[in-house]
């Protein structure tokens, strides 16, 4: 065996050539992307977020007369057993067939548990996540013709966490393409006859008080100088419309109450009791104006009705 050996290396390959190199098609790891084509890239992304940057900023909704009021809601949590179904919805109609009302949500209007330990709470459930998005579809088709805006909360925004599809902006696009809609903020200018009135949406703001709940949403009028009429929801500690003065001039902070009357976490951690308002509704009026918040739809209903006859 070794003699066999010997002979091929230095018999038959005696002039001692070099090993063949490989030829290999394909990519290779070291090839990198190129740097010009990324850039191009890179570029036309920044163009569009320029764009899309300058259309929110030019924001509005414009009404030709007022009064006009705008009713804000959030935090409906469908799908749990604590949400009170019969008010919601029978508010919902309310402001549909009430002429000169218009609506604004401010998210999480589904549960949606179905991220990371979140998903342990659905152990308890008795709505499937279809149900939830079923429901939300059925109260967007109510308010749909009167919605003029929107933003998503953290709840509505666990779907995209989970999936990159933002489910709630498709189901929003597909039962009232005209509203604005946001995921985090939205800023927008409302024009009532000739006087404009600029308004803020998020769903949680910063800042914190135990006893002021709009506090987050007033410290931002004072260090933005950007709105007059601010509107959060995401606290669960009762409706409130609370006139505050920015730049010499009136503002209005509106923190929404919750339809989930009966919420077993805050019942764990010892929450506050809560005012029993859901919606809260800011009145508009270019005459004097004036913007007047009420956190009691039924009497904002009855002035518009007054105003405007029966829808």
């Amino acid at each position: 065996m070794l003699t066999g050996i010997t002979h091929w290396l230095f018999g038959q390959h005696s002039c001692q050539e070099r090993p063949s190199v490989p030829e290999i098609e394909g990519i290779p790891a070291e090839q990198l992307p190129d740097e010009d084509l990324v850039l191009e890239r890179a570029i036309a992304e920044w163009q569009e977020t320029e764009r899309r940057m300058a259309r929110m900023a030019s924001q509005s909704i414009r009404f030709k007369r007022g009064p006009v009021c705008l009713c804000f809601f959030g935090d409906h949590h469908l799908g749990s057993r604590g949400t009170d179904y019969p008010r919601m919805f029978a508010e919902a109609e309310l402001i549909r067939d009430t002429p000169g009302m218009w609506v604004v949500l401010l998210g999480d209007l589904l549960d949606n548990f179905v991220i990371g330990q979140l998903r342990r709470i659905r152990d308890d459930a008795r709505m499937t996540i279809g149900d939830e998005w079923a429901l939300v579809r059925r109260y967007l088709r109510i308010v749909g013709p009167k919605l003029v805006a929107q933003v998503a909360g953290n709840h509505d925004q666990w779907a995209k966490l989970l999936m990159g599809v933002d489910y709630f902006r498709e189901v929003a696009a597909a039962i009232a393409p005209g509203a604005l809609y946001d995921t985090d903020d939205s800023r927008f200018m409302v024009q009532v006859g000739d006087w404009a009135v600029p308004v803020r949406i998020r769903h949680h703001w910063r800042g914190h008080s135990i006893y002021n709940i709009t506090h987050g949403i007033e410290r931002a009028a004072k260090w933005d100088h950007d709105f007059l009429i601010g509107a959060g929801a995401h606290k669960h500690r009762g409706g409130v419309a609370r006139p505050f003065v920015v730049g010499g001039e009136q503002g209005m902070g509106v923190m929404v109450g919750t339809y989930k009357r009966y919420d077993a976490y805050a019942r764990r951690l010892g929450v506050a009791k809560v005012n029993a308002s859901t919606g809260v509704a800011v009145l508009l009026d270019e005459c004097a104006k004036s913007i007047t918040g009420f956190d009691n739809l039924d009497m904002a209903a009855r002035f518009m009705t007054a105003v405007y006859g029966a829808g």
